[in-house]
């Protein structure tokens, strides 16, 4: 169990205590939960150090071999209290100071201090059987100095310790590795035979076992929402469900999600921290209070609730933000319309007039273009986005393009292609709104560039690009709205095979019982 820390404030705190005597000892250590000694150790390292040497290191105290010596020596010929020593020479706890008297008084040396086990006390190696024997020997040699033979081979301190013991109760015959052994084919009896082979059979079964089931479960690809911090903790669950249900080897699990037993046993037997419990109280509550609204609550209103109740029980109030993640995980949302989201106004960087000025007739093709882009909506919640450019002579559609952003690219896709089809007179007028991509300066540099007049709405006129607009309604109501679109290539082919038809074949009371492009033909 991990010692209770205290701050530097208070351990002030109890000493101010202790100097004003307004508080006897055993008080002041009932008020603080310490003990006696401890108290005194505070006292003593303030007296050598101030509030510096009260606040606990995040290392290890480094101490010199003299500074012991001294501190040892100064105890046993002074007549000084311990806690004058600690006070003196600015040791960290009584016990550090007593391992260094025990070491004094049994005859040994005392030692600087390290910064930590060195390389040789941690990092080990592979090794042979035959370097394992000359290791033993070589530590046996030297009075089984286990520090300097581990250096000597550049193996660690427990290794060097660990063959010793082991040679010393078996010989050289312990030293053999016999992790995952088995017998030479010259030793196997036909039993053994029989039997290794029945064990290959079984774990290739569970192998081929396992390839069977669905495989992403175990790997755990997904990223899933959990109450618990725990990272691959939908991993871990996988593990158990399978080992129960399927019965099959932990061992081979874990392989194939690509953690370790021991990660997993110690999942298995943790205990969940305070703030999971806690979450899983709040979910409880959420999904009550939101099975009793009939899921009209979102998330704010839900926390507004929540820690109504809490206040009464005196609890503390807990944020929106955690209520939100909490049914996240849940998959519980309000049932009414969300908010519609604000977005920013932006300058535009030109406007053009109202040239077109409602005048929806023209003389000849590519006189008067409009263009706008309209939304679609296919497959769960996803958008689509028609760009398209009409001629106001035979109402024929020059130029489209199907994308899934309105952005500039789907406006300037549509618009190249069409000015590349004019011929070397023909420069139309292009109306359209006051979109964002209409009033850039991309826009308005293809515009020049093709010595085109641009035409403009006015803000929140919708009439004033009329063609286009009608031409939208045409178009959902012959074809969108008669179907439901799963994918964006069905949607796609749908609105091509669409606008095929309302060219060719789509014939129109205005132009004379023609479809637009028999009416441009006959123009031609």
């Amino acid at each position: 169990m991990p010692k209770k820390s205290f701050s530097p404030d208070v351990k002030i705190l109890a000493l101010q205590y202790l100097e004003e005597g307004r508080h006897t000892l055993e008080e002041i250590c009932t008020m603080f939960s310490v003990n006696m000694t401890t108290l005194q150790v505070w006292r003593a390292l303030y007296k050598y150090g101030g509030v510096e040497a009260l606040i606990r290191p995040k290392k290890n105290k480094v101490y010199s071999e003299e500074l012991k010596r001294s501190a040892v020596e100064d105890y046993l010929t002074k007549n000084y209290s311990m806690f004058e020593i600690l006070a003196k020479y600015g040791i960290s706890s009584l016990s550090v100071f007593k391992k260094w008297l025990k070491i004094y008084t049994c005859h040994s040396e005392l030692n600087d201090s390290g910064t930590g086990m060195s390389q040789t006390m941690t990092k080990g190696r592979k090794t042979t059987v035959d370097e394992r024997i000359e290791i033993v020997k070589a530590c046996l040699a030297s009075d089984k100095n286990y520090q300097e033979t581990a250096a000597q081979y550049e193996v660690s301190y427990q290794q060097v310790y660990l063959w010793v013991r082991k040679f010393e109760q078996n010989g050289e015959e312990a030293l053999q590795d016999q992790r995952g052994r088995t017998k030479p084919a010259e030793e196997r009896t036909p039993e053994d035979e029989l039997r290794l082979r029945i064990q290959q059979m079984e774990r290739e079964n569970e192998r081929l076992r396992v390839e069977n089931l669905p495989f992403k479960k175990v790997r755990g690809n997904r990223k899933e929402a959990s109450l618990s911090r725990i990272r691959i903790q939908n991993r871990y669950m996988a593990i158990q469900e399978l080992a129960k249900n399927e019965n099959l080897s932990i061992v081979l699990l874990c392989k194939i999600a690509k953690v370790s037993r021991a990660a997993y046993y110690k999942w298995l037997n943790r205990k969940p921290a305070a703030q999971e419990l806690e979450n899983q109280q709040l979910v409880e509550s959420i999904q009550h209070l939101y099975t009793q609204v009939d899921g009209i609550y979102g998330y704010r209103r839900i926390t507004m609730t929540i820690n109504r109740k809490r206040e009464t029980k005196g609890l503390k109030k807990v944020n929106k933000k955690r209520i939100y993640r909490l049914m996240q995980i849940c998959g519980l949302e309000a049932v009414i319309r969300r908010r519609r989201k604000k977005y920013p106004k932006v300058k535009p960087d030109y406007v053009a007039e109202n040239v077109l000025a409602r005048e929806f007739t023209a003389e000849k093709p590519n006189q008067k273009w409009c263009t706008d882009v309209t939304e679609f909506k296919y497959g769960k919640g996803k958008k689509a986005y028609l760009s398209a450019i009409i001629d106001l002579y035979d109402k024929s559609i020059v130029s489209y393009v199907l994308g899934h952003s309105n952005n500039n690219d789907l406006v300037f896709k549509t618009v190249r292609p069409a000015i590349r089809t004019l011929n070397e007179n023909e420069f139309p007028l292009l109306h359209s709104d006051r979109g964002y991509q209409y009033t850039s300066k991309e826009f308005k540099q293809i515009m020049d560039k093709a010595e085109m007049i641009h035409s403009m709405s006015r803000v929140g006129r919708c009439i004033d690009n009329g063609p286009i607009e009608a031409f939208w309604g045409t178009l959902k109501v012959e074809k969108y709205y008669l179907y439901k679109f799963e994918s964006f290539e069905a949607l796609k082919y749908a609105i091509d095979t669409y606008i095929k038809f309302y060219n060719y074949e789509r014939y129109q009371e205005t132009l004379n019982g023609l479809s637009s492009l028999e009416y441009r033909d006959q123009a031609a």
